[in-house]
């Protein structure tokens, strides 16, 4: 039986992240500014933490991971909130982005207990670096107050269903309820179509510029960022279409090639003419199917 409602293909999934605010505001530097532009409505905030080597620092990029990995997984629902995640992507989901939480709650347990020692490292670090420092510890928040503003929550909810209303809905309503959904579904449909068209419109530009030109080289990365559009788009397709997925097979062929033989598209001028071609028209037609004109 074909499922053909939204509903039963996908689900909701909401992340909740916390996170330390590590700016603190310069009252002193805030002053002659205002004093200098004449604006007593600028407001001036001081960077904490700033050596990206100082484990704080290291902490709060792999939180940013997190949200990475979740966006990366999941397509829109609306700007903030929810996003939909495809039901057969429900396991594969929630081990990657508990693995990424894990390895936040790790680095937290290994550094918190030295975290007055980084706070000193990073004042150092600042007189070295800044003429005049002013950072001082009670500019930083305390081990408490940043263990307490840390931390992420996943939560999992349907996705929305007419029969989920204990009411029936007006005609007007059922209709809006219904362009709603099918919004949604071509929404996410073209989001899958973009995380191939990204990448791919990188490397079109790399090849379409003459072999020893500026902007002409490329490395390794343009061409497995294609290949992994592309298998996260299959993952995240709630419908494709035939056409859809003959031009994905196509595109997945095409890349392939050129993965194993990269050196093709960087010294042969002729390859890299047809490869530009080639992958151009591909992604001309996908974009077509966003409604992109060609």
């Amino acid at each position: 039986m074909q499922i053909t409602k939204l509903s039963e293909k996908a689900m909701l999934v909401k992340l909740t992240m916390r996170r330390a605010n590590l700016t603190k505001r310069d009252s002193i530097a805030e002053s002659i500014i205002q004093s200098q532009l004449d604006d007593s409505s600028l407001i001036v905030n001081s960077k904490l933490f700033r050596d990206k080597n100082n484990p704080i620092n290291q902490i709060m990029s792999k939180a940013s991971e997190v949200y990475t990995e979740h966006k990366r997984r999941t397509l829109a629902w609306a700007d903030k909130g929810p996003r939909v995640l495809p039901n057969t992507q429900y396991m594969e989901y929630t081990q990657i982005m508990r693995a990424k939480i894990n390895e936040v709650d790790s680095m937290m347990q290994k550094y918190m207990p030295n975290y007055d020692t980084y706070v000193q490292l990073d004042i150092s670090y600042r007189s070295k670096n800044q003429t005049n420092s002013r950072a001082k510890s009670e500019d930083y928040p305390t081990v408490n107050e940043f263990q307490q503003k840390m931390g992420f929550d996943l939560k999992f909810m349907p996705m929305p269903d007419k029969k989920h209303f204990l009411f029936d809905l007006s005609e007007d309503d059922e209709k809006a309820f219904d362009q709603l959904m099918g919004d949604v579904e071509v929404a996410t449909r073209n989001e899958t179509i973009q995380k191939m068209l990204d990448p791919l419109a990188k490397l079109v530009e790399k090849l379409n510029t003459p072999i020893g030109a500026d902007g002409a080289i490329f490395r390794d990365s343009a061409v497995e960022n294609i290949v992994e559009g592309i298998e996260m788009a299959r993952k995240l397709t709630l419908d494709e279409s035939p056409e859809v997925k003959q031009l994905t097979d196509e595109l997945n062929k095409e890349i392939s090639r050129y993965a194993e033989h990269m050196n093709w598209l960087r010294e042969s001028p002729i390859v890299r003419e047809q490869a530009a071609k080639k992958l151009s028209d591909i992604a001309s037609q996908m974009g077509a199917f966003m409604g992109v004109p060609a």
